[in-house]
């Protein structure tokens, strides 16, 4: 190969592992949170810090990296034992908003873009995403709030960007939000012991067949031999004793032959019957 061949493949080399850099430097990692005091576990992104809560906030992961002068934050507030509907908090953050638009003495800008059920571990999450402008920064922000609960344990997370930046950590955002687990629904959700198939109840026997009525008590004559190839047994159908052959000796009694069974045959019986019986879309 030569020296020009050489040095193009080379370029085209470094090309693409440094396209390629990106792809993998931008996949993002997550440790896992767990809350033994609440019962419940959430991931949030491995580079992130757990910083001091403040206010009513269980716990706070923080950005390492300033983003728009702002270090993205997830803030985590966590209340038990709850009584209420989850609906009485939901009302609660609409007339709280509210008031804030009304204002005192200075309006507040901020207003709630798109509110909904978030799909999750945990039915019946609710969201909220809502814009707010920050007079210090002076930048939008957006905040994005879910509301949990199981059992009486409520959660709300909150997640806040500045708004130009959003698009970007939204998929992270939610895969946050998407992980909160309450410890309790696993047991809830597993399998219960295995235990050997239960018997079906067995059917009752059918009614015994009734017995057909005795026959006639008739003295055979003794000097009459026993009809060849004739054994007792119960017919399916109703049948009649045969002729006596001709060739047989005439009977030395004057007694009449012996009648047929004239009672009524025996009920078949028959088989047993079975008893009765996301935001983030």
């Amino acid at each position: 190969m030569s020296p020009v061949r050489i040095g193009v493949f080379v370029k085209i080399l470094v090309l693409l592992i440094v396209c390629a850099i990106p792809a993998v430097s931008g996949a993002q990692e997550f440790k896992v949170f767990t809350s033994e005091e609440y019962g419940f576990t959430m991931k949030y992104p491995a580079s992130w810090l757990k910083v001091e809560p403040k206010g009513n906030y269980y716990v706070v992961f923080q950005a390492p990296d300033l983003t728009d002068n702002f270090r993205n934050r997830i803030h985590v507030a966590a209340h038990k034992p709850v009584k209420d509907n989850l609906d009485v908090f939901l009302k609660e953050l609409r007339n709280g908003i509210s008031d804030l638009q009304k204002g005192s003495g200075k309006k507040q800008e901020v207003k709630i873009l798109d509110e909904g059920e978030f799909k999750s571990e945990v039915p019946g999450a609710y969201y909220f995403f809502i814009q707010a402008f920050d007079d210090k920064l002076r930048i939008w922000m957006d905040i994005v709030i879910v509301f949990y609960k199981h059992e009486q344990t409520l959660l709300r997370i909150s997640c806040l960007a500045p708004s130009q930046s959003m698009e970007k950590v939204q998929p992270m955002f939610n895969e946050v939000l998407v992980s909160v687990k309450f410890t309790s629904q696993d047991s809830e959700t597993s399998p219960a012991p295995t235990r050997p198939p239960a018997t079906a109840p067995t059917p009752p026997p059918p009614p015994p067949s009734q017995p057909a009525p005795p026959r006639s008590q008739v003295t055979p004559t003794p000097a009459q031999p026993a009809q060849p190839g004739v054994t007792e047994r119960v017919p399916e159908q109703p049948r009649y004793a045969p002729e006596p052959r001709s060739e047989q000796p005439a009977p030395r009694t004057t007694q009449p032959p012996m009648p047929p069974a004239t009672g009524p045959r025996p009920l078949p019986r028959g088989p047993a019957r079975e008893p009765e019986t996301g935001i983030i879309n």
